[in-house]
């Protein structure tokens, strides 16, 4: 639906929250959005953070910045609010008309803060975050970090991405990882009721035992379109393990942090 942010009113609507970086929308989270959007109930909204440590660094006396071509000149706090207006610009138009093709409503925000972190709190329990594990601008440090605050605290959801990778089109099955507790056990559940909606065939892998490296092989080797856990799994114990799962599994992986109806 091509709707105007300022007249859109979507009270009740879970939100599928993605960082715009660049003036090219995330292929794969808008397909996400496409897919799945619906059998959530989610509309999908495009934030794009003003970076606060330049804004902090532009304030430095002598603070510079050096161009492609060798170029040094002042870091200027006006000439950085320009050039940040400009590229918001660029990205919501990109992004207005990749949501209009698929027919998706859809919302943009600027915000100015820590980048990741800055949609983390624009989130609400429920609400789908998408994080790219795929930019090398942002630490995996970082990401871990915000993950463990979207879905630990807030209680939302995360689907961890790869600007390489899509979700799977055609037969590519969903895959729901079971630790055999009674969270794996509410997220199995959860996935048969969102694979039904999507179309999708549910397999699910049950067992907490499994070494991660091992549960990566065999997910990849089911063809999975999609991985959905829980974000609290026995699979992911130490920070970076979901993120390093996602890495390697060679699909996008959805991670509940709330016992929810994903339907």
């Amino acid at each position: 639906m091509n709707t105007d942010p300022k007249e859109t009113t979507h009270t009740g609507l879970h939100k599928i929250l993605i960082e715009i970086d660049s003036a090219v929308p995330q292929a794969e989270a808008i397909t996400f959005a496409k897919r799945l959007g619906d059998p959530i109930g989610a509309q999908l909204v495009g934030c794009f953070v003003e970076n606060q440590a330049l804004m902090d660094l532009a304030e430095l006396p002598f603070a510079s910045e050096v161009s492609f071509s060798g170029v040094v000149r002042p870091l200027e706090s006006e000439r950085l609010v320009r050039e940040w207006g400009a590229q918001a610009g660029q990205a919501k138009a990109a992004f207005a008309a990749a949501a209009v093709e698929m027919g998706l409503e859809w919302t943009f925000d600027v915000k100015r803060g820590r980048p990741l972190f800055a949609i983390v709190e624009s989130a609400a329990r429920e609400d789908v975050l998408v994080m790219n594990t795929g930019n090398h601008l942002t630490p995996l440090s970082d990401i871990g970090r915000a993950l463990r605050a979207a879905t630990a605290e807030v209680h939302a959801d995360v689907l961890l991405t790869s600007a390489r990778r899509g979700i799977g089109a055609g037969d590519a099955p969903l895959v729901v990882l079971d630790d055999m507790t009674s969270q794996g056990e509410f997220c199995a559940h959860a996935a048969e009721a969102l694979a039904s909606k999507a179309g999708m065939t549910c397999l699910p892998v049950r067992g907490a035992d499994t070494h991660l490296t091992d549960l990566a092989e065999i997910v990849r080797q089911m063809g999975a379109g999609l991985v959905i856990a829980s974000a609290q799994s026995k699979f992911f114990e130490k920070d970076g393990d979901a993120t390093a799962f996602s890495m390697a599994v060679g699909c996008p992986v959805l991670l509940l942090g709330s016992e929810r109806d994903l339907t």
